[in-house]
């Protein structure tokens, strides 16, 4: 094993170039002020002897690392993974790369990720808060400290920041309306848990839809639970061991709505004949379930470029550029054979 105290440093490619520290240095900036031949030969000797830079101390002295701490539930989540793809290409073209760190849904690791990346003096944070974040105490470091914090799709209720939010109220008045025009006085509602903001819109949409067609709103109907597909399952067969079945569900995320699909083909329920579903996100899963899934999409990979270019407009300072405070993304409803 190398001996990490044997680290090459710019005075070892110095020594042996025959050139000065501070050339070496301004070299592997690509420094104008150095001529693209000698540029070459210490780019060319650094990558022979194993130089790594010392990103660490360099942030120190430009007080600028240039790079963005991304905080999400799960990298496995379609929405996230087209978002973070978005954030990643935004922040490429502006000269900054991200760290992305996961919190599990877990309060805990989602604090204990905000203070790593306060001490690795990120230039800003982008975050996704956990389902179950009730406040934001823990990112007072970065507003006290005047570093950029954006949130974007999940927003915790009492932060006053910068926000990029899809229109989950309209979403959940689209996804309900929907099946009511197809028929449906009966729809079911599978919620994530109501801490978190954009489930309390999704379920406010739906409840004002079915206001709006004189349907009673019925709490036995709601089922909030993590929105996992083995909880949806679950969720599932308490609803067909029930003698009367709804005649709709909209499920506040595809996975959930899925795993319900699923169920119902074991149980010999047809999907939509007897039980229309509606999902949300548009993922990859909703196309390929049999019967596809009406869903609604709500443009991951939008957002996630958002939500980059405001940050570093947030970070640069950018004079003449107005920041949106509040960015709110319109939804659109996708039909397909699960309501048909």
């Amino acid at each position: 094993m190398k001996d990490r105290s044997n680290k090459i440093t710019i005075y070892d490619i110095a020594q042996k170039l025959n050139l000065s520290a501070s050339t070496v240095s301004r070299a592997l900036q690509n420094n104008p002020l150095i001529n693209e031949e000698t540029r070459l030969k210490v780019q060319e000797m650094a990558t022979e002897m194993g130089y790594v830079p010392n990103w660490i101390a360099s942030s120190l002295r430009k007080k600028r690392s240039n790079i963005l701490g991304l905080i999400v539930p799960r990298t496995s989540m379609y929405f996230q993974s087209t978002a973070i793809s978005g954030i990643q290409h935004e922040a490429h073209k502006y000269g900054f790369s991200i760290m992305i760190g996961q919190s599990d849904e877990s309060v805990a690791m989602e604090k204990e990720l905000v203070h790593t990346f306060y001490s690795l003096r990120v230039d800003g944070l982008l975050a996704v808060s956990s389902m179950f974040t009730t406040n934001t105490d823990h990112f007072n470091p970065f507003v006290k400290n005047n570093i950029p914090i954006v949130f974007y799709d999940r927003v915790p209720t009492d932060f006053n920041g910068y926000t990029i939010t899809g229109d989950d109220y309209q979403g959940g008045y689209l996804a309900t309306e929907h099946l009511i025009r197809q028929g449906c006085k009966r729809i079911a509602h599978f919620s994530g848990i109501l801490t978190c903001n954009l489930y309390q819109q999704r379920l406010a949409g739906y409840k004002a839809a079915l206001a709006a067609y004189d349907i009673p709103f019925d709490e036995s109907l709601i089922h909030v639970h993590d929105l996992t597909m083995t909880s949806a399952a679950v969720a599932a067969q308490k609803i067909f061991s029930k003698g009367q079945l709804p005649d709709g569900l909209f499920s506040a995320n595809d996975s959930s709505a899925v795993a319900f699909i699923q169920e119902a083909k074991k149980q010999g329920i047809d999907i939509p004949k007897q039980i229309k579903v509606v999902g949300y996100s548009n993922d990859l899963s909703s196309r390929i379930i049999s019967p596809s899934l009406t869903t609604i999409e709500q443009s991951g990979y939008n957002m996630g470029q958002k939500a980059a270019s405001t940050i570093i407009q947030l970070i640069n300072q950018d004079e003449g550029i107005k920041v949106t405070k509040n960015y709110v993304f319109p939804v659109e409803l996708i039909q397909r054979e699960s309501t048909m």
